[in-house]
C-alpha cells in the first residue's frame, strides 16, 4: 500500500505541475481557488468568455457549455489525496500495539451541473483507500466506492446583493470553523443529509440554517445511508465593517446513539445535546495584522443512562489570536489558543458535565487527532513565519490538563481513552509540533506535521509514556 500511495504522488503529481505551473500563477487571481471541502463553490462561469487568457491543462472540462449564452454549463472536477502516517507509539503506549503506521489514499470525481443562474445539481463519487494499521483500521480510514455528495440547490435573487439559498440532499456541512467541521484531516470526511438554507449578502453569509442526518461510514459499495443520528442548528451573523469583526449567535442540536463517557463507563447511551454559542471571528489578512478567533458556548439536554436520564449542562470557552509582526506577506505571526471544556465532577450523580462535539475539528490541538476537546484545558502558544501567500510554517507548544480530576481523558469522538480512576493527577503533558503547508501549485497543496508528545503524571500513572506523530500529505485538485 506504501509503493501505491507513493507512486500515485509521482506519477499525478510531477509531470502535471511542470505543465500547469506558469499559466495557473499568471492567471491566478482569474479562475476560482481549489479547495479540498468545498467544491461546490468554485464558480467556473468565468470561462464562458472564450478570450479568458485561463489556459491550464484541465479547462476543457472545466466549462462545458450546455446552451449558447453559457448560462447553462456543465463543470467537471476532482482529486487525488495521499497521505502517510505514523504514530509512534499508537495510543501514547496505554495499549499493547506498537508503532503504527499506515498509508492512505482518497479518490474523488465530482459534476456541477449549472442548470442557469438559479439552479444546481452537485454529485460527487469518491474511494477511500488504506493500508494495515497495527490494531486495526479506523472507521474514517477506508470505504469502497460510494456516492459521497448528491445535492441540488435553488437561489433565490432578493433586493440589491442579497441572495437566498436553499439546498437539498447529501452534502459536506462546515460552520464555525473549528466547532462543525467535514473532518478533512480523515481520508474519509463526514457527511450529512437533510436541508440547508443560507442567506447571503454579497460574499458574506449572514444566517445559515441546517436540519442534517449523519451518513454512515460503508464499506460495501454505494451502501452509505443515513444512520439514525440527527444534526441541526442555525446562525445569524452580523459584521462590523469598519474593523473587519463578525459576531455570530448560533444554537446547534444533537440526537445521538451510544456515547461514551466516564458517567455510566463502559457501556454507552444515547443522549440529547443542545448548544448555544456566540463566536467572534476576525480573519488574518495582509490588511489586518490581527487575527481573531473565539468561541463561548453552553449546552443542555439529557442522557440516557438510568431511568428518567441524566441532565446535560457543560460550558466551553476557547480559541484564540494571530498577530503578523508586518503588514506584508513575508512576516513572522505570532499565536496564542486557550481552550476550557468542563468535565464531569461526579459520574455517579445525575448531571453529565462533560463538554462534547462530535464533530469537532481536532487538528485545531494537534494533527495528531488524538486529543478532544472534552474534560480539557489548554495553553498553546505559537510562533510562525507566511514566507508567501502560500508557503506558512508553524512552531506551538501545548500543555494540557483534565479540567476535572472525576473525568477521564478522550482520544477519539466516542473514546474514553483513560479512565478517571487511573490517577489523581491533573496533569496530561505537553506537546510540541512544527507544521509546514505549502500550496505548490494551484493544483497541488503539500503538507508535514511533526508532533512529539510528553506524558504527565496522569498518562505515566495509567501506564502510559511518550509519544511521536509524523504526518507528510499531497493532494492533487483539479
Amino acid at each position: 500500500m506504501r509503493r501505491l500511495v507513493f507512486g500515485v504522488f509521482i506519477i499525478l503529481f510531477s509531470p502535471l505541475a511542470a505543465a500547469q505551473q506558469t499559466a495557473e500563477d499568471e492567471f491566478a487571481e482569474a479562475v476560482p481557488s481549489h479547495l479540498p471541502r468545498t467544491r461546490w463553490s468554485e464558480d467556473w462561469s468565468v470561462l464562458k468568455d472564450a478570450d479568458h487568457p485561463y489556459t491550464a491543462f484541465w479547462r476543457p472540462v472545466k466549462f462545458i457549455r450546455l446552451d449558447a449564452p453559457g448560462d447553462k454549463f456543465l463543470s467537471i472536477g476532482g482529486e487525488v489525496r495521499s497521505t502517510y502516517e505514523q504514530y509512534d507509539p499508537a495510543d501514547r503506549g496505554l495499549t499493547e500495539i506498537g508503532t503504527e503506521d499506515v498509508g492512505l489514499l482518497r479518490l474523488a470525481v465530482h459534476t456541477d451541473w449549472h442548470l442557469g443562474p438559479r439552479w444546481r445539481l452537485f454529485g460527487q463519487l469518491g474511494v477511500a483507500l488504506a493500508g494495515d494499521r497495527d490494531g486495526g483500521n479506523g472507521l474514517v480510514d477506508e470505504s469502497h466506492l460510494n456516492v459521497w455528495q448528491l445535492f441540488a440547490d435553488h437561489t433565490f435573487s432578493l433586493k440589491g446583493e442579497k441572495k437566498f439559498t436553499v439546498r437539498l440532499g447529501r452534502q459536506i456541512v462546515e460552520t464555525a470553523n473549528t466547532f462543525i467541521t467535514a473532518g478533512e484531516a480523515n481520508n474519509l470526511r463526514l457527511y450529512h443529509q437533510g436541508l440547508r438554507a443560507a442567506l447571503k449578502i454579497g460574499d458574506f453569509v449572514a444566517a445559515d440554517a441546517f436540519a442534517m442526518e449523519a451518513v454512515d461510514y460503508a464499506h460495501g459499495a454505494f451502501d452509505m445511508a443515513g444512520n439514525g443520528e440527527y444534526l441541526w442548528g442555525g446562525r445569524v451573523s452580523r459584521r462590523l465593517e469598519d474593523s473587519g469583526v463578525a459576531l455570530n449567535f448560533m444554537y446547534l442540536g444533537w440526537d445521538l446513539l451510544n456515547r461514551n463517557f466516564e458517567q455510566g463507563a463502559p457501556e454507552k447511551y444515547d443522549e440529547l445535546r443542545h448548544t448555544l454559542m456566540l463566536w467572534v471571528n476576525r480573519p488574518l489578512t495582509l490588511d489586518r495584522r490581527l487575527g481573531l478567533d473565539y468561541y463561548l458556548a453552553y449546552q443542555f439536554g439529557s442522557y440516557d443512562d438510568r431511568p428518567g436520564g441524566s441532565e446535560i449542562s457543560a460550558i466551553g470557552a476557547y480559541g484564540g489570536f494571530e498577530y503578523a509582526l508586518f503588514p506584508r506577506v513575508r512576516t513572522p505571526i505570532f499565536g496564542l489558543k486557550t481552550s476550557y471544556f468542563s468535565g464531569d465532577g461526579d459520574p455517579r450523580d445525575n448531571e453529565l458535565n462533560t463538554f462534547y462535539d462530535p464533530v469537532f475539528g481536532s487538528p485545531y490541538f494537534s494533527y495528531a487527532r488524538d486529543v478532544m476537546p472534552y474534560n480539557l484545558i489548554h495553553f498553546q502558544p505559537s510562533i510562525g513565519y507566511r514566507f508567501s501567500r502560500d508557503l506558512r510554517a508553524m512552531l506551538s507548544y501545548d500543555v494540557l490538563w483534565r479540567e476535572s480530576v472525576g473525568d477521564g481523558f478522550y482520544t477519539d469522538v466516542n473514546t474514553l481513552g483513560v479512565r478517571a480512576e487511573a490517577s489523581d493527577a491533573r496533569f496530561i503533558g505537553t506537546q510540541t509540533q512544527i507544521a509546514v503547508i505549502w500550496k505548490a501549485t494551484r493544483h497541488i497543496n503539500a503538507q508535514a506535521h511533526l508532533v512529539r508528545f510528553w506524558a504527565g503524571d496522569y498518562i505515566e500513572e495509567a501506564g502510559g509514556g511518550d509519544q511521536r506523530y509524523f504526518h507528510l500529505g499531497l493532494t492533487y485538485l483539479f
